[in-house]
């Protein structure tokens, strides 16, 4: 039972639908391959970061992409793709880096 809990609120929490500081940070703890690295200061989004991204890179490329909203962002030395996806029912952003797609920063609201 837990671990389909965990995996319905990592689901939730991957499309925006559900968000706080705590909770990223509970299932961050939890070992959902994604580590909280705080707030976007232009946006107020929070920052997810997937476990192969340091949370100061993810930091970075959230800031470069809020900052113009431009589909390729240059960051923390790479070349990424962002766009919004959908969740259900709310949007959330994601960057990939290009040369690596297991590289993946989240913005949620």
């Amino acid at each position: 039972m837990k671990a389909l809990r965990l995996r319905i609120v990592t689901v939730l929490v991957g499309a925006g639908v559900l968000w706080s500081p705590g909770a990223a940070q509970a299932l961050a703890a939890q070992g959902t391959g994604y580590a909280y690295c705080g707030v976007d200061r232009a946006s107020g989004l929070g920052v997810m970061a997937a476990r192969s991204v340091p949370c100061g890179a993810a930091l970075d490329v959230a800031a470069a992409y809020t900052k113009g909203r431009a589909a390729e962002v240059h960051a923390a030395g790479s070349r990424w793709v962002c766009r919004e996806r959908q969740g259900d029912p709310d949007p959330y952003q994601s960057c990939a880096d290009v040369r690596s797609g297991d590289r993946v920063v989240t913005l949620v609201s």
